[in-house]
């Protein structure tokens, strides 16, 4: 299984402030606090994220009821480089071809063309799990976690420059995510450019040969004494 991870308590962008509606300060705070993401690569490919909390006051029935989770998948060359939703863009050259939607009330699959088909999704433990019907392969993740809109697109509430019951502020041309899985996420909301996680490449050739070569000679070495 590949896991990434990322830190907590880092689930309010570039100084959000959240909504002030009882529904949410009733809450707390770490139900959009992205911990990690877990990708399991069996027959199909599985999306395991993983947040701080799941308080689920509109009792939905995957047990969490206020985050919006994205997941789009970088599978081969070209691809969308504008995160629909979250709000950010990929860098040029490596857009998303499918992305995964997740909120309390189900999955989806989505495509940059506007297509939705209904995925398997469950909570498990602690875990958020997503059946993404794929094959495994080398594939780039961008993650990001939102608050759960009912009549937004993409389920993601919309940044808006002043605070309100049911508004998340943020400052002028910020995204709607709240947090990124990112090395920087400073950085990332800053630009505006989300990099993608990736399974890291395996030991360079050349050091891997050598270490053959020193190997052989060490056994020729012992085979002639």
């Amino acid at each position: 299984m590949l896991c990434f991870t990322d830190p907590p308590g880092d689930d309010q962008g570039l100084a959000y402030q959240y909504p002030q509606a009882a529904l949410f300060q009733e809450a707390g705070r770490g139900y959009a606090d992205l911990l990690g993401l877990c990708v399991e690569e069996g027959e199909e490919l599985v999306l395991r994220v993983r947040l701080a909390r799941y308080p689920n006051p509109l009792e939905a029935p995957l047990g969490f009821s206020l985050a919006t989770v994205a997941v789009y998948l970088d599978t081969g060359p070209g691809g969308e480089e504008v995160l629909p939703g979250a709000g950010f863009r990929t860098p040029k050259g490596e857009g998303w071809e499918v992305a995964f939607l997740l909120t309390g009330f189900g999955g989806e699959k989505r495509t940059p063309e506007g297509e939705a088909t209904p995925v398997r999704a469950e909570k498990v433990g602690e875990e958020l799990v997503l059946h993404t019907g794929l094959p495994p392969g080398a594939y780039g993740y961008y993650v990001a976690v939102g608050l759960y809109d009912p009549f937004a697109p993409w389920f993601f509430r919309p940044a808006a420059l002043e605070p309100g019951p049911w508004t998340l502020a943020a400052p002028p041309g910020m995204p709607n995510a709240v947090d990124v899985l990112a090395e920087d996420q400073t950085r990332a909301y800053q630009t505006g450019v989300l990099p993608p996680v990736r399974k890291t490449p395996p030991p360079y050739p050349a050091l891997l040969a050598l270490g053959l070569g020193a190997v052989s000679f060490l056994l020729a070495f012992l085979l002639r004494k």
